[in-house]
């Protein structure tokens, strides 16, 4: 039983019924805010309250059909280059407000190199460097642009 559970979960449609129930989840979210009002009287989130219960029955049919029929697993293949680069955006944007560019982007550049296995220090310390060379020389100095490259206790 827990197998075939397993099996229906990573199967394409039951895969997609998890992306479904996420998208329902993330509707009714934001439709908890606004007035739903009544079918003759339609508030804000009515329509949007629609869509989320169908995403809800579509994503249980889906899901029955990935019960039904398990066979077509989905191969995830490497995920460690996903993980490494959905983690190296979430960092910058973690960083940058609190650290600053400089200090943002070299993480971003590090963490990113880190998903191609086999780069040397040396070669992700160079690319740091450049990197945060050629952002600052176009987009402050050429374009003028106010990005704030360093900390906030070195900028006073």
């Amino acid at each position: 039983m827990q197998n075939r559970l397993i099996a229906a979960l990573t199967s394409r449609s039951g895969l997609g019924a998890m992306l479904l129930f996420a998208a329902a989840a993330v509707t009714f979210s934001e439709v908890s805010r606004l007035r739903l009002g009544t079918p003759a009287s339609m508030g804000p989130g009515y329509f949007p309250a629609l869509l989320g219960g169908l995403f809800v029955l579509f994503g249980v049919m889906l899901l029955a059909e990935g019960w039904r029929n398990p066979g077509q697993r989905v191969n995830f293949g490497r995920l460690r280059p996903v993980i490494y680069l959905l983690g190296a955006i979430i960092l910058f944007g973690m960083l940058y407000p609190v650290l600053g560019g400089g200090i943002a982007i070299a993480v971003l550049v590090t963490v990113s190199a880190m998903a191609e296995p086999g780069r040397s220090w040396q070669e992700i310390a160079l690319l740091v460097v450049t990197v945060i060379v050629m952002i600052w020389v176009i987009f402050v100095l050429a374009l003028g642009l106010q990005l704030t490259m360093l900390p906030p206790w070195i900028r006073t």
